[in-house]
């Protein structure tokens, strides 16, 4: 059971929401689109949803969550469909809707923050004559950072392959949940240590 008044006290000035309603909708992912997956996941909930706004934040939380036992759901716009991204054993969902910054873009690569969608992304790529390599289905409303977790592919797959093939992403910068939580810069074949894992690391 989460203690959520002393996880609250512990990130205060970080955005949290409590609403019973609105914790359970942030809990879901399309998992609904199988029966079988609707009958097993439909109880399923966090206790809070917690809104970093930026790497200070998200190192807070997950310090805090570790210290007090917390399980933490990273969480994107939840377009996944296999409940991959669902909290399982209650505990904190991460939202990382708002640290969604577009944060530099040259040639051949974009930066952003996590929580930043695709479909904006793109936009201000765009303005600079170039676009995105790979869209998947749900382009219009996915989060970068739950794309890298759990996506494999999509529009642009034919020509360049899959998410996970070595060019389609170039770094990612991680943070662990321990008790001083590190902060990661992968490259490389490291890349395949986080990326396409079913949505589990945000």
């Amino acid at each position: 059971m989460t203690d959520t008044d002393r996880l609250k006290a512990l990130l205060d000035g970080i955005r949290i929401e409590d609403n019973p309603a609105i914790v359970k909708q942030k809990s879901r992912d399309f998992f609904w689109y199988s029966p079988i997956l609707k009958r097993e996941l439909d109880h399923v909930t966090a206790d809070l949803v917690v809104s970093p706004k930026d790497e200070a934040e998200v190192i807070r939380v997950l310090a805090a969550c570790y210290g007090l036992g917390v399980p933490v759901t990273p969480r994107g716009s939840g377009t996944g469909n296999y409940g991959q991204a669902m909290p399982l054993s209650g505990g904190v969902v991460l939202s990382l809707a708002d640290f969604n910054a577009v944060k530099s873009i040259a040639r051949g690569r974009v930066v952003t923050e996590p929580g930043a969608i695709l479909a904006q992304v793109d936009r201000e790529t765009r303005a600079g004559g170039q676009e995105l390599r790979l869209h998947p289905s749900t382009y219009a409303t996915a989060s970068l950072a739950g794309f890298i977790a759990g996506g494999s592919g999509g529009i642009g797959s034919i020509n360049w392959g899959g998410l996970r093939d070595i060019g389609n992403v170039l770094r990612l910068r991680v943070v662990t949940m321990e008790e001083t939580p590190r902060v990661l810069d992968l490259t490389g074949w490291d890349l395949h240590r986080v990326m396409h894992a079913y949505g589990t690391n945000g």
